[in-house]
């Protein structure tokens, strides 16, 4: 299991980013590449199947990427498939059997 430690995360950015560029900020802010795939996926299949499913993966992508990055930012090491977002967690579980979350 990679662990990955980024103190100089920037919580707002990887928000930002999140938001405004295809859920990117998991990977530059956060160097979570595989979780980055797998959030796409959700929310294009929620958006696929009626819009509102995908506005709530997307804001749940931007929310859990703030907290993995505020978790960086503190010094924590974390596994590179891990989610800070419990309900994220749980969606994404169903297609990446790697997926890890403490808070579940």
């Amino acid at each position: 299991m990679t662990m990955i430690s980024k103190p100089d995360a920037n919580p707002i950015a990887a928000a930002i980013l999140t938001w405004f560029v295809f859920g990117i900020g998991h990977i530059v802010i956060n160097g979570q590449t595989n979780k980055w795939i797998m959030t796409i996926v959700v929310t294009i299949i929620g958006s696929i199947l009626c819009v509102l499913p995908g506005l709530v993966l997307g804001i749940l992508s931007v929310v859990d990427s703030y907290k993995t990055a505020e978790r960086l930012k503190a010094g924590e090491s974390i596994p590179e498939n891990e989610y800070s977002n419990v309900l994220l967690f749980k969606v994404c579980k169903l297609i990446d059997k790697k997926a890890t979350c403490k808070l579940a």
